[in-house]
């Protein structure tokens, strides 16, 4: 079973995958993705990071050329960034049950034509803030400002990969709002129910 989760910033959508991973026993994937483009790939890493889960940016456009790699010829960091995560997804997916976080996975595996199921982990958007604010020990001017640009960001990426519309119910299996049980409650509930498919 391979199982993906969108998920909004704040939402606790990482610590609920990993939870559920956990409790199901399957491999858990989130910036481990991004390590393991690092080996893959010539671009020097803090590019690689500066790409990750954001969408190109014609007027920054730098071209690489990974000599390993023809395909990867002329692509931006960020193209190259999705191009290496899409090969490796579909590559991890084949060989064990996992939980991906983010990274257009599902709909990479959709178009590999891997069965997955996807999840999206809302809440709402003060719940979101005030649980940022305690994690980073933010203040809150700053952290609605992260909030709000990491949804954009996340958006934008995921958007611009799949023609999709990132955290419309229609484009996900199951749709939940973390704050209704909490984030251990949902995890168990979602671990619950996804056990039994």
């Amino acid at each position: 079973m391979i199982i993906c989760i969108g998920r909004e910033f704040g939402s606790g959508g990482h610590e609920i995958g990993k939870e559920v991973a956990d409790r199901l026993g399957f491999t858990f994937y989130d910036r481990t993705l991004v390590e393991e483009a690092l080996s893959r790939s010539t671009i020097p890493p803090e590019e690689l990071e500066r790409a990750d889960e954001k969408k190109h940016n014609p007027w920054l456009h730098r071209i690489w050329y990974d000599a390993q790699n023809e395909e990867l010829r002329g692509l931006s960091a960020n193209d190259m960034l999705f191009s290496i995560h899409s090969k490796l997804i579909t590559e991890l997916a084949s060989e064990d049950n996992c939980v991906f976080i983010g990274r257009c996975a599902d709909y990479i595996l959709q178009s590999a034509g891997i069965e997955r199921i996807s999840l999206f982990i809302a809440a709402p958007f003060q719940d979101r803030v005030k649980r940022k604010m305690e994690l980073l020990q933010m203040n809150e001017k700053n952290t609605i400002t992260l909030v709000r640009k990491t949804d954009k960001e996340r958006k934008a990426y995921y958007d611009y990969y799949t023609g999709r519309s990132w955290g419309k119910p229609h484009n996900y299996d199951f749709c939940i709002n973390s704050s209704n049980y909490g984030i251990k409650r949902t995890a168990e509930v979602l671990a619950e129910k996804l056990a039994q498919m």
